[in-house]
């Protein structure tokens, strides 16, 4: 078997590769007066979480205030811990964000 260059390659693939249709009917119009895609489930679960999460989050953050002027000790395992906690919930917080608003961006 010989080997092919791009040209050819292109050209093969060009003659195999169904063309698209581009149906008159589907103009955007027509695509406007569609109704709009309502919340999917995982949408859906994944405000929950979200609103979990930041809830989560949110009482960290006043626990760690807290324990801070309580107890200003930086060398206690306590107050680590607690940090390592907030650090963890946030990061959390950040990737259902992220998953949030991407399930919503495919939902319309």
């Amino acid at each position: 078997m010989k080997e092919w260059n791009d040209d050819q390659w292109r050209e093969f693939f060009d003659r195999h590769t169904p063309r698209p249709r581009h149906d008159r009917w589907f103009t955007r119009r027509v695509m406007n007066r569609l109704p709009r895609k309502r919340w999917s489930l995982e949408a859906k679960i994944s405000l929950v979480v979200l609103v979990l999460i930041l809830l989560i989050c949110t009482v960290l953050c006043i626990a760690f205030a807290h324990e801070l002027t309580a107890n200003p000790c930086w060398s206690c395992s306590g107050i680590w811990v607690m940090y390592g906690a907030l650090t963890t919930a946030c990061i959390l917080f950040a990737a259902q964000v992220t998953s949030f608003f991407r399930s919503i961006y495919d939902a319309f």
